[in-house]
């Protein structure tokens, strides 16, 4: 059985930048998903099928299936671009909901309505910081710090994985407002089998909302992110009438091959 995959780096127009997704054309049993993403040993592999006028999206990291993912969402719908198949308007069927997206130059998914979940206090990166949770379809938890610098200095640590793990949230997004965009950021998901992801649309989302809900009232965001990890990318969010986010980016298609299985 044969099966086209390609390599996206998204957030980003330069190769080798933003934050890499494999994108699958095809579904197979779950199994084997989850043993092709381990294969690929990306932070995120998607799986693709067109479901009558909608298309089917499956997500997995190198050791579970997720909910939903915004950068290989919006890879996936850059090479459906590419062939073809997909512009303008279209809709997502995924495991945490139905989703528009819009085909543009940059590739614009409407997240599912968040929620400001809860507010507590963990070790990270410092002993009792404020962390607030927000639910997209994922559950990230948000910290600010002082100075771009100290967010580059962050490590992951032990109670950072432990938190996670069981704290009831899927990864941990550090910020700061000591940035040329509107944040930088980094994201650390160890529950996820990602110790850090480079440019990340999904916490984007959560951070845009949690910002326009709380400390930075405005209808749109830009983030910088994957500067630790030498992939930057720009993440750009946008809110709509009803207080669900839009996030949107650029994408380079790099490799384009065949599985065999």
């Amino acid at each position: 059985m044969e099966l086209d995959v390609y390599k996206v780096d998204v957030f980003t127009t330069t190769p080798l930048k933003g934050n890499p997704a494999a994108v699958v054309l095809g579904m197979l049993d779950e199994e084997t998903m989850l043993a092709l993403a381990s294969e690929l040993n990306l932070s995120e592999t998607v799986f693709v099928k067109k479901e009558g006028n909608s298309f089917r999206l499956r997500y997995f990291t190198p050791t579970s299936e997720v909910p939903i993912c915004g950068h290989a969402t919006i890879a996936a719908f850059h090479v459906l671009k590419l062939k073809g198949i997909a512009e303008g308007s279209c809709t997502a069927i995924t495991n945490a909901g139905v989703v528009e997206v819009q085909v543009e130059d940059k590739i614009w998914i409407r997240m599912p309505k968040p929620k400001l979940a809860s507010r507590t206090t963990m070790d990270f990166p410092s002993p009792s910081s404020t962390l607030a949770v927000v639910d997209v379809g994922l559950k990230i938890g948000i910290v600010e710090v002082a100075s771009f610098r100290e967010l580059m200095e962050l490590k992951p640590t032990p109670e950072l994985a432990d938190y996670c793990i069981n704290g009831g949230v899927d990864g941990v997004y550090a910020f700061t407002f000591d940035s040329r965009c509107d944040a930088a950021t980094r994201f650390f998901a160890p529950a996820l089998g990602v110790e850090e992801d480079p440019v990340t649309g999904t916490a984007g989302a959560a951070l845009a909302y949690y910002l326009h809900t709380d400390r930075l009232v405005k209808e749109e965001y830009t983030f910088e992110q994957g500067h630790a990890m030498r992939r930057e990318g720009t993440i750009y969010a946008k809110i709509d009438r009803e207080k669900c986010v839009w996030v949107g980016g650029n994408a380079v298609c790099v490799l384009e091959g065949k599985l065999r299985i």
